[in-house]
């Protein structure tokens, strides 16, 4: 699989206010029991829109291995 960028959320600072969810315009974000997720890796295009939405600095991006449609 080739590597790419990829958001990461860090549960421990993600306060699951929501604030992500506009910025992300692939649909990737939902926010599951209380928590900001990554729906799919295949969803998430890796420029970071949604980093700046966030005020707790939990979204990172991240290069790793993902399958790509």
């Amino acid at each position: 699989m080739p590597k790419r960028k990829i958001i990461k959320i860090d549960e421990s600072k993600c306060d699951g206010c929501g604030a992500c969810i506009p910025g992300c315009h692939e649909g990737a974000l939902r926010i599951i029991d209380g928590k900001a997720r990554l729906v799919s890796d295949v969803y998430c295009d890796g420029l970071g829109a949604c980093l700046g939405y966030c005020p707790k600095n939990a979204i990172t991006i991240e290069e790793r291995e993902s399958a790509r449609v």
